[in-house]
C-alpha cells in the first residue's frame, strides 16, 4: 500500500484558506470573514487515484518572521514535517500582499502549488491575473479558484498529486540585488549545518542576514563572526541595514512581478466596502451602529426561539420525564430505575433539548455577522477601548471569539505578540458570554422577564464587556503594567454570507454542544439521580433523607444569601457548582433537583396526549398572532401541558426578579468552567489560573451582592448601606494588594 502524503495549506489570514482546506477534505472546520480564526494546525484527509493525501490547515500568517506564535507554529511545522506539497493560496484581488508569503515558500524550497483564490472578487473590481504567466515566472503550478463555489477544485487536486508525487520544487528563486552576494557567500559555508537542521542553505542564509534568532538557533551560533562580516560588509555597500536591504529586494521582486502578470480594466471603481465603513467606521457612528447590531442578535434570540423553548420543554418534559415514569411504574420497575430514567436521564435530555433553538440563533447570527465581513470591523471600533488598558486592537478578536466558547478564545490569544497582551486578555476573555451561558439566560428571560428578555439578555452581554474593560483597566494598573502595541489589521470587503457555509457552521456548533456539554448534562443529571436513590436507601426512611439532603443544600447558600438565594434554594447553590464543569449544567442540575422537591408534581394528574395537543396549540397561538404573548399562554398552560415545570418552580424558589437577575450576574461573571480552566493553565500557567478562579468568583459575589441589596434598599436601608459600604472597603483594599503584589510580579 502506497504511503500516505502529506500536504500543508499556507496562507494569508482572510484569503479563504480554510474555505478551502473544508472544500478539499470534507472537513466542517470553522471559517470567518475575518484574521485570527484558524490558530491550531487542523488535519483532514482526501483521495485521488488511489493515493491518501493528509490535509494540514496551518494559522494564516503573513511571513515565517518569529513575531507571533502563529507564524512560529507554521514555521516550526514545515521546517520539522517537511510535506510532500505545500499549498499557497493566495488572493487574486490583491496579489502583491499575498506573493510576500509566497517569496518566503520560495526561499524554503518546498515543492509547491499556487492556489489563486477569489478571481471572481478580483474581476468585480477590474483585476485580472495572468495565472499561466504567474506559473511561468514562480516555476510552479498556478490554480485560478473560487473556493466558495468549489470552482477549480478537480485541477487544484491534480496540481497537488503531481507536486506530490513527484517532490517537484518550484524552478524560480528570489534574486536579492546588492544582498545577493552576501546570500552566496554565506550559502557555502552553510550547506553542511543546514542539511544538519533540515532546511535549504539559502533559506538558512537569508534569515541570518535579517537577524532572525532562529536560524541562529538552527546553527548553535557557530556562523556569528561570518555573518557579522557580511553584515558590515552589506552595510557598507548599501548604506542599509541587511535586513532592510533584504526586505527592499524582496519587495522589488514582488512589484515587478505583480506589474507583469495583474490587468486592469480602467479605473477601479471605490468599493462599496469603502463607502460602507466611512459610516459604520465613524466615530458618531461606530458604537452605536455595533450595539444595535447585538440587541438584534439578542432580539432574535429571544423572541423566535421562545415558543419553541415552552414547546420543546413541555413535549419531552411530558414524554421522557412524566410519561416515561408512569410506564416504568405500570411495568413494576424499581424505584431506583426510575428515578435514574425520568428524572435524571429524561431531565437531562429535556434540558439539553431545549438549549437547541437559542444556540441554534445566536451562532446563526453570529456566523451571518463574521462571514459578512462586520465582526472584523468590531476590532477597530472597539480599538481605542482596548488601548486604553494596555491592549492593541487585535486583541479584541479573542474576546469576539469568546462569544462562542472561552476554550478557543484562549487559545485565539496566541495571536498577539507579547505575553503580557496575551496573559491580561485571556484574563478577560471569560467575561464575554459563552454560548453555554446563553441557554441559562434565555431560560430565566423566560421565567421572570418575559416581556424584556432581550434587554436582559443584551444587558447581561454589555455588562460583561464592561466589565471586562474594567477588569482590565485594573490589572493594567496593577499586575500587568505596560503599553499597547500598535495594531494594524486588514478589513476584508463585505460579502454576501453563503447560506450553506452558515447553515454547516451552525450545524457544526449544535454537534459539538450535544456531544460535549449535552453529555455532561445528560452526566450531572444522571449522578444527582443517582445520589438521591443512594441517599435514600443509607437512611432507610425517604422523609429522613429528604431533611438530610435539604440540610446539606442549605449550607451551601451560608454564602449567596446576601445576593439573594435563601437556604430554600439551596439548588441554586448545587447548580452553580455544577457550572464549574460546564456553565449549560446549571439548568440541567436545577431541573433535577427541582423535580425532586416538587411533590406536587408527582402526584398530579398525567395525560400524554392532552400534553402534548396543549403545547402544540401554545405554540401556534405563539407564532400566529404575536411572539409576545407566547410567554403568558405559556405561563397559562405549563402545568397543564406537564412541561413547564421547570420555569415554575424557578419562580418560586428565587421569589423574585432581583434575585434571579443576582444569581444571572454571578453565573456571567464567576470562575470558568473546567475545560477552559486547563487551557488558561496551559496557555498562561497555573499561577494565572488560580488568580482567574479567585478573582473572577469573589468579583462575581461582590457584583451579585451589590445588585440586590441596592435592589431591595426600600426594604431594608441600612442593610444595604452596610453592605455596599463594607464590599467598596473590600474592593479598595483589594485593589491596593494588587498594586503591592504588581511591583514584584514579572510576566
Amino acid at each position: 500500500m502506497d504511503s500516505v502524503l502529506s500536504v500543508v495549506l499556507v496562507g494569508n489570514p482572510n484569503t479563504g484558506k480554510t474555505t478551502l482546506y473544508n472544500l478539499l477534505t470534507g472537513a466542517r472546520e470553522r471559517t470567518g470573514n475575518w484574521t485570527g480564526v484558524t490558530v491550531e494546525s487542523a488535519h483532514a484527509f482526501f483521495t485521488l487515484d488511489g493515493r491518501t493525501y493528509r490535509v494540514a490547515d496551518l494559522p494564516g500568517i503573513y511571513s515565517f518572521s518569529p513575531d507571533t506564535e502563529d507564524e512560529r507554529v507554521a514555521r516550526d511545522y514545515l521546517i520539522r514535517n517537511r510535506p510532500s506539497a505545500v499549498i499557497n493560496i493566495v488572493d487574486a484581488s490583491n496579489l502583491e500582499r499575498s506573493l510576500y508569503l509566497t517569496s518566503h515558500l520560495l526561499d524554503m524550497r518546498v515543492p509547491l502549488v499556487v492556489a489563486l483564490n477569489q478571481v471572481d472578487v478580483a474581476e468585480r473590481h477590474g483585476i485580472k491575473v495572468d495565472a499561466q504567466h504567474l506559473a511561468k515566472h514562480l516555476g510552479c503550478p498556478v490554480v485560478p479558484m473560487v473556493a466558495s463555489r468549489g470552482e477549480g477544485l478537480a485541477a487544484l487536486r491534480a496540481a497537488v498529486a503531481d507536486v506530490a508525487s513527484a517532490h517537484r520544487l518550484p524552478a524560480a528563486r528570489v534574486v536579492y540585488g546588492e544582498a545577493e552576494p552576501s546570500v552566496r557567500r554565506l550559502q557555502v559555508c552553510l550547506i553542511v549545518a543546514a542539511d544538519d537542521a533540515g532546511v535549504d542553505s539559502r533559506w538558512l542564509a537569508i534569515k541570518l542576514l535579517e537577524g532572525d534568532p532562529f536560524a541562529r538557533a538552527l546553527t548553535n551560533g557557530l556562523f556569528d563572526v561570518i555573518v557579522a562580516e557580511e553584515n558590515a560588509r552589506l552595510a557598507r555597500h548599501t548604506g542599509q541595514r541587511p535586513e532592510t536591504a533584504v526586505m527592499d529586494a524582496r519587495l522589488g521582486f514582488i512589484r515587478g512581478l505583480a506589474r507583469d502578470v495583474v490587468r486592469r480594466r480602467g479605473e477601479i471603481r471605490r468599493r462599496f466596502s469603502d463607502v460602507a465603513d466611512r459610516v459604520l467606521l465613524s466615530r458618531p457612528v461606530g458604537i452605536p451602529a455595533f450595539l444595535s447590531v447585538m440587541f438584534a442578535v439578542f432580539w432574535l434570540t429571544v423572541r423566535l426561539t421562545q415558543p419553541l423553548v415552552d414547546f420543546i420543554d413541555s413535549v419531552f418534559g411530558a414524554l421522557l420525564v412524566r410519561q416515561t415514569r408512569v410506564w416504568l411504574t405500570a411495568f413494576g420497575a424499581p424505584d431506583f430505575l426510575i428515578a435514574l430514567l425520568s428524572d435524571g436521564a429524561g431531565a437531562g435530555l429535556t434540558t439539553v433539548a431545549t438549549f437547541m433553538p437559542p444556540i441554534c440563533m445566536i451562532f446563526l447570527c453570529l456566523t451571518l455577522l463574521e462571514e459578512s465581513g462586520y465582526m472584523a470591523r468590531a476590532a477597530f471600533i472597539m480599538d481605542r477601548f482596548l488601548n486604553g488598558i494596555g491592549l492593541p486592537g487585535k486583541a479584541f478578536i479573542p474576546l469576539l471569539v469568546g462569544f462562542g466558547c472561552t476554550v478557543p478564545a484562549l487559545m485565539a490569544t496566541r495571536t498577539l505578540e507579547h505575553r503580557r497582551a496575551r496573559v491580561l486578555t485571556m484574563l478577560i476573555a471569560p467575561f464575554m458570554s459563552c454560548g453555554a451561558r446563553m441557554p441559562v439566560y434565555a431560560i430565566f428571560a423566560m421565567a421572570f422577564f418575559e416581556r424584556t428578555g432581550n434587554w436582559v439578555i443584551f444587558a447581561l452581554y454589555l455588562m460583561g464587556g464592561l466589565l471586562a474593560i474594567l477588569s482590565g483597566l485594573v490589572l493594567h494598573r496593577t499586575l500587568l503594567k505596560g503599553e499597547a502595541a500598535a495594531f494594524v489589521m486588514e478589513l476584508p470587503p463585505y460579502h454576501v454570507p453563503a447560506l450553506r457555509g452558515c447553515l454547516e457552521h451552525v450545524w457544526g456548533n449544535l454537534k459539538s454542544f450535544l456531544t460535549r456539554a449535552g453529555q455532561v448534562i445528560v452526566l450531572i443529571a444522571l449522578l444527582l439521580s443517582l445520589g438521591h436513590v443512594l441517599l435514600d436507601r443509607a437512611s432507610g426512611d425517604a422523609e429522613r433523607a429528604a431533611a438530610w439532603r435539604v440540610s446539606a443544600g442549605r449550607a451551601m447558600t451560608v454564602m449567596l444569601r446576601p445576593m439573594g438565594i435563601s437556604e430554600e434554594n439551596w439548588p441554586a447553590a448545587a447548580g452553580l457548582l455544577a457550572g464549574l464543569m460546564a456553565k449549560e449544567a446549571i439548568v440541567g442540575t436545577l431541573e433535577v433537583l427541582y423535580a425532586h422537591e416538587d411533590d406536587a408534581l408527582e402526584a398530579a394528574p398525567f395525560d400524554l396526549g392532552l400534553a402534548i395537543t396543549d403545547a402544540g396549540r401554545q405554540l401556534v397561538a405563539a407564532y400566529g398572532f404575536a411572539a409576545t404573548a407566547a410567554t403568558d399562554s405559556a405561563q397559562e398552560g405549563g402545568s397543564a401541558a406537564g412541561g413547564g415545570g421547570l420555569l415554575t418552580a424557578m419562580r418560586r424558589n428565587f421569589g423574585s426578579r432581583s434575585a434571579a437577575f443576582a444569581y444571572l450576574l454571578f453565573v456571567l461573571i464567576y470562575s470558568p468552567c473546567v475545560a477552559a480552566l486547563i487551557v488558561l493553565a496551559r496557555e498562561a500557567g497555573w499561577r494565572w489560573m488560580l488568580f482567574a478562579v479567585v478573582y473572577q468568583t469573589l468579583l462575581a459575589w461582590m457584583v451579585a451582592t451589590v445588585f440586590y441589596q441596592l435592589a431591595n434598599c426600600a426594604e431594608a436601608p441600612l442593610r444595604a448601606v452596610l453592605w455596599v459600604g463594607g464590599l467598596a472597603a473590600a474592593a479598595a483594599f483589594g485593589y491596593g494588594l494588587l498594586r503591592i503584589v504588581g511591583k514584584r510580579v514579572v510576566v
